[in-house]
């Protein structure tokens, strides 16, 4: 070959090294799904203590009442007046005795996250639809287990901040 020739030879070890640690770090995310699913079931409790985000539509009076008789309950003891009276006021919705909220958990796995509770009741509150003795009450949908905006923001970071380590 005549004229000028130029050989060019990339030592690609470390890009190597680093693609290999960010792979394997990626195979098992169950450490930073732990943490997003902390974080999900943390703005579940703020859409409960907040009565929705967005709102949700507030109980009516009559509703609890009737919930209350089917499930056999008395109204008109002490509780069962406090809960009617916060539903006429427009008050903290869902947030009865705090059991739904309270049974909200997490299960963390490898490429995966999952926030849910075991509650029977908590489908319906947050898909809404047709419930109690022969389906005649309707109850709006109250998604608790929605997840808003600034969640999907955080957990692109926490995604990010976890592959981020094996390049260290």
């Amino acid at each position: 070959m005549a004229g000028i020739r130029l050989t060019v030879t990339v030592d690609d070890d470390r890009a190597r090294e680093a693609l290999a640690r960010l792979a394997a770090r990626g195979r098992d995310l169950t450490p930073v799904m732990k943490v997003i699913g902390q974080t999900l079931r943390t703005s579940a409790v703020k859409n409960f203590e907040t009565g929705g985000r967005p709102p949700w539509p507030p109980t009516k009076p009559l509703s609890v009442l009737i919930g209350r008789k089917m499930a056999g309950k008395d109204v008109t003891t002490r509780r069962g007046q406090a809960s009617l009276l916060r539903a006429q006021q427009g008050k903290r919705t869902l947030l009865d005795t705090t059991r739904l909220m309270k049974s909200v958990t997490v299960e963390a796995g490898r490429d995966a996250v999952a926030v849910g509770t075991n509650l029977i009741y908590g489908a319906i509150h947050q898909l809404g639809g047709k419930a109690g003795r022969g389906r005649k009450v309707t109850i709006p949908a109250r998604p608790y287990l929605a997840v808003q905006p600034e969640d999907w923001t955080e957990i692109g970071r926490l995604l990010v901040q976890h592959l981020q380590r094996a390049l260290r």
